[in-house]
């Protein structure tokens, strides 16, 4: 019997917040939750973290993370351990690999969905 350590429920507790009004170009790494609120282009990478895309967010980047929540746009690709949500007005144009994806009505999603096994 497979054992499994990814954690199950996405982290709660906001730890980061990137605000309306910056800029971030390059790579950003995190643990717990980042909630983006601004415009980032690069690479977001964090390997158990919750990545909360809000309405006013911009990535255009490679996301890799445990939990994915857009209430914004992402453009790229996905890579969510545990699982991705696209909340009602979220945006993702790009791929997503996930063992859980959930779409909301009114949610836009342009892209392919790998169903990959939990760790």
């Amino acid at each position: 019997m497979k054992t499994s350590t990814v954690q199950k429920s996405a982290p709660t507790e906001l730890r980061t917040r990137i605000s309306e009004g910056i800029e971030i170009t390059g790579e950003v790494r995190f643990t717990e939750v980042l909630r983006v609120d601004s415009n980032i282009t690069g690479k977001l990478i964090s390997e158990t973290g919750c990545l909360v895309v809000g309405e006013t967010g911009m990535v255009q980047a490679e996301v890799h993370a445990g939990f994915v929540e857009v209430f914004g746009t992402i453009k790229g690709t996905i890579f969510a351990r545990c699982k991705v949500e696209i909340r009602t007005g979220g945006r993702v144009y790009g791929d997503i690999y996930t063992p859980i994806l959930n779409i909301e009505h009114g949610a836009m999603f342009d892209g392919k969905c790998r169903m990959i096994e939990e760790n």
